[in-house]
């Protein structure tokens, strides 16, 4: 080296430094794993919902009222919510396998990528639940009755049976005049 020159850095030397991650020397599999390990995570509880929607399933036809009934039992049952949160974890790992060769520290490979993946997961779970209530609602002839409990707006018919009058009563059978 002369004087006044920038030493060369290289990657061998960056992996010293600690809190740095070593470069993988197989980054495919690494995505490979990390891809299966995150669709495990997102498809378990994604089968055990519909499976849950499929058995409440009266008519033979999968509602909007009974996927909310399947996903309010799942988390209401604790192999549901078992199952939910296994699948969150195994996505998170999925992540951290699958961000392992593009990640340069193991605090962003430890705390930053679970933390991305399951945000990414929660928005990702409620864009499906939403396609999937569109595609009901659309299969149903864009019918928006029985959702929510707001009030109605439409107004009560008139009884069709005449009210009974007290003079009415006494001439019912049973009584005693």
């Amino acid at each position: 080296m002369t004087a006044g020159a920038e030493p060369e850095i290289d990657n061998r030397m960056l992996s010293h430094i600690p809190g740095r991650i070593a470069p993988t020397a197989h980054r495919g599999w690494w995505i490979f794993v990390g891809l299966v390990l995150q669709l495990a995570g997102i498809g378990g509880p994604a089968v055990y919902v519909w499976t849950k929607a499929k058995h409440q399933d009266v008519g033979g036809l999968i509602t909007v009222a009974t996927v909310k009934l399947a996903w309010h039992e799942s988390l209401h049952v604790k192999a549901g919510v078992e199952i939910l949160v296994g699948g969150a974890v195994l996505f998170a790992i999925g992540s951290v396998a699958l961000a392992r060769p593009f990640a340069k520290h193991w605090l962003t490979l430890v705390v930053g990528v679970p933390i991305a993946a399951l945000c990414g997961a929660l928005v990702l779970g409620a864009a499906a639940l939403v396609v999937a209530l569109l595609v009901l609602m659309l299969e149903g002839g864009g019918d928006l009755s029985g959702w929510g409990g707001g009030r109605s707006t439409a107004k009560k018919k008139p009884d069709a049976e005449p009210h009974l009058q007290p003079a009415d009563l006494s001439d019912q059978p049973g009584e005693i005049s």
